[in-house]
């Protein structure tokens, strides 16, 4: 004996369940997206008061600054506007195993490895 009412009324509740759901992820993904607009909007700004004041103490002209930035935008093989480093995995000292560039201490035997890449 089938029972239509009990299948619609559980249909619904799962309908209701996801979109519930769905929307709850968006409420995450849209706070995520303004935490990083805020994160991206304060590194300008500072990124935009270290150029100002190298500037203004005469560390450098904006044509030289723009040159030594091409320069740098092809040291990943690719001119984007972007600097995304091909840096191999470091060897730790310690114990020889293989950690991220950026890795500040070997995650196997906490050893600190010297001379990390900085980024």
């Amino acid at each position: 004996m089938h029972y239509g009412f009990v299948s619609r009324y559980h249909n619904s509740t799962y309908n209701a369940q996801q979109q519930s759901e769905a929307q709850s992820d968006a409420r995450h993904a849209l706070g995520a997206v303004d935490r990083l607009e805020d994160l991206m909007t304060r590194h300008a700004l500072v990124l935009k008061t270290l150029l100002t004041f190298c500037e203004q103490k005469g560390l450098f002209k904006e044509p030289e600054f723009l040159k030594l930035m091409e320069e740098i935008d092809l040291s990943d093989g690719v001119a984007d506007g972007r600097y995304k480093p091909q840096g191999q995995p470091r060897d730790c000292v310690a114990c020889g195993r293989k950690n991220r560039r950026t890795a500040m201490r070997c995650m196997y035997c906490g050893e600190d490895i010297k001379d990390r890449d900085v980024m």
